[in-house]
């Protein structure tokens, strides 16, 4: 039976725009209409950006990763091939009519990952230790869990989550900015202390805002790694997707030039407390499953 797929690109595109709306009052509300002019910027801004980030976003990990593309008219080894055939298959199955690019890196860490704009323009790249040291149950459902991801339209999603979080505290800071400046260039005497004393707030006001930014934006990943779990049980077998992350062998260890794409990947970084992680930990992710599936 085929899986029931919900990409929700409407609701994605109506959660963006009232997020934008209320950027655009909170501007008007604190400046009070004075900088009514930086609106059509700022939602020129907000609309553009997050998609320029991922029309970039296939071409920035294939250099950060050193990816080898796989080919359709390649000729490979057995078990490239069959990693080839084994994605083509999945995304027939998820029903997906554009096939992702395909790509391989060379690491220990047994990990994977997706990426791209949109699930007609999109990637799918596993490691070599992933690929070679995982049995090939475990390996169909890490595939099947990248390409839930892009079915999902979790890139998207993160993108856009991130570029309005980035706004609003854009927006809070906008009036502690205003008032800098003008101590900055102020001719009074003492502007200079009342310079220093805003920038402290600023660097406090900001610290506090991205440490608030970043637990969303965690809180989102772990939702979405149960969500491509679920949905990769589905398109093979809940015990292959178990079995996968059994395998794992626990967290990732993370090169520092692949840090910044910790959160795509398959297997997340180890922390103290999931609180501060983009991925639920493995024993979370198997207990979420198994209560799904037999229980």
């Amino acid at each position: 039976m085929k899986p029931q797929l919900r990409t929700g690109t409407w609701r994605r595109i109506i959660w963006f725009g009232l997020i934008n709306l209320t950027i655009v009052l909170t501007i008007m509300f604190l400046t009070q209409g004075e900088l009514n002019e930086l609106i059509p910027f700022l939602i020129i801004y907000a609309s553009v950006m997050p998609f320029i980030s991922l029309t970039f976003s296939k071409r920035s990990v294939k250099k950060a990763y050193n990816l080898q593309m796989v080919e359709a008219d390649g000729q490979y080894e057995d078990e490239i091939e069959w990693y080839r055939q084994t994605v083509v298959t999945i995304c027939q199955r998820a029903g997906m009519e554009r096939m992702p690019e395909i790509g391989i890196y060379e690491s220990d860490d047994k990990n994977a990952f997706a990426t791209g704009r949109s699930k007609n323009s999109s990637l799918v790249a596993v490691s070599t230790g992933l690929l070679y040291d995982m049995s090939a149950e475990a390996v169909e459902a890490v595939i099947a869990h990248e390409v839930a991801h892009i079915m999902n339209g979790d890139m998207v999603t993160q993108t856009l989550l991130q570029s309005a979080l980035n706004m609003i505290v854009s927006v809070i800071l906008l009036p502690i900015a205003i008032y800098k400046w003008i101590a900055l260039f102020s001719t009074n005497r003492d502007s200079v202390i009342v310079y220093y004393i805003i920038l402290f707030v600023e660097f406090i006001v900001g610290a506090i805002m991205f440490f608030v930014s970043s637990l969303l934006l965690n809180k989102f990943s772990r939702s979405r790694e149960f969500k491509a779990d679920h949905l990769a049980a589905m398109l093979t077998r809940p015990e292959n997707m178990i079995q996968a992350l059994r395998e794992l062998d626990g967290p990732a260890i993370v090169e520092n030039e692949h840090k910044k794409y910790a959160s795509i990947q398959f297997n997340g970084a180890g922390r103290l407390m999931d609180l501060f992680s983009t991925h639920p930990s493995i024993n979370r992710r198997i207990k979420y499953l198994e209560k799904q599936f037999y229980e």
